[in-house]
């Protein structure tokens, strides 16, 4: 099955890479994919944070919308 990985499960494979990489017993090469694989998960999980953010904007948007009169239409 080839599924998305959440944030959750990639944050934590994230702390599990660093952990291996920063106990020193890798070799060279190992560090290096170890590295080049905590690069990719920190970059997937500042995207997925930013889409939860843009997301939250969004909320607090139509809420200040409501707040001064709006229609009241919440999108889903």
């Amino acid at each position: 099955m080839n599924r998305k990985m959440t944030f959750e499960e990639a944050n934590l494979k994230l702390e599990n890479t660093v952990k291996k990489m920063e106990n020193g017993e890798l070799t060279l090469q190992e560090s290096m994919e170890q590295y080049a694989q905590a690069c990719e998960l920190l970059a997937y999980c500042v995207k997925e944070l930013e889409t939860c953010k843009g997301q939250i904007e969004d909320i607090n948007e139509r809420i200040e919308k409501l707040k001064n009169g709006g229609d009241g239409f919440i999108e889903e």
